[in-house]
């Protein structure tokens, strides 16, 4: 949804100025960088929510090779990333972390089996 609104930012601007009821919604730069952070800190996410929807079950031998491959690739900090997408990046490594922290070192056990 994120990329539909970037992609139609003109169009989405357009629309809203021409009428003085919905001109203050107009989204400005900061709204922009903002949805741009967003996008490119869950894009490379989008891949695998489609990959684990689609499994009628998914079972804990796709879930805890992907929650490393998530935690050692996508959300690796780069030198690139804006202050934004890192903390973008670090709120969701925090909350994976805390979800499956119960886990422990059978992630680790069961990544290098």
């Amino acid at each position: 949804m994120v990329d539909r609104i970037l992609e139609q930012e003109e169009v989405i601007r357009r629309t809203l100025s021409s009428d003085r009821k919905t001109s203050h919604l107009v989204p400005t730069w900061q709204d922009i960088d903002v949805l741009q952070a967003i996008h490119t800190a869950l894009s490379p996410l989008s891949s695998l929510t489609d990959i684990l929807s689609a499994d009628s079950y998914v079972t804990v031998s796709a879930v805890i090779p992907l929650l490393h491959l998530i935690d050692n690739k996508f959300l690796k900090e780069e030198s690139t990333d804006t202050h934004l997408k890192h903390d973008i990046k670090k709120c969701i490594k925090d909350d994976l972390n805390e979800r499956y922290s119960n886990m422990g070192e059978d992630i680790e056990v069961i990544v290098k089996t």
